[in-house]
């Protein structure tokens, strides 16, 4: 959450803007970062936050399917439902950064 720090949006602040928001922070609720980053640091911060990006690399289905690793093959599957959940009223969240899968 927060403000938005595309180039768009920062190359308006200004380089001298966005040095004193990274270093005292903002009645927002960012914290300031004076006493953790040197100023060359929030300097260099400043200025990274205003580039544009790369592109990112392709990733088709290709280079999905090359990297798809088939934990069980479906001939060892089962079969026919081995459990009483029910599936109408499951609901599942995907735990991205830990890798996990919550049902």
């Amino acid at each position: 959450t927060g403000k938005n720090l595309e180039p768009d949006a920062t190359k308006k602040l200004g380089q001298a803007r966005l040095e004193k928001i990274l270093a005292f922070g903002t009645e927002g609720g960012m914290p300031n970062f004076e006493d953790i980053l040197s100023k060359d640091e929030i300097k260099s911060l400043a200025t990274y936050i205003q580039m544009t990006p790369d592109s990112p690399p392709e990733w088709g289905m290709t280079e999905m399917k090359n990297s798809w690793k088939v934990a069980i093959p479906p001939e060892k599957r089962p079969t026919k439902k081995m459990n009483n959940v029910n599936l109408d009223n499951a609901f599942l969240v995907t735990l991205r950064d830990a890798g996990e899968v919550a049902l």
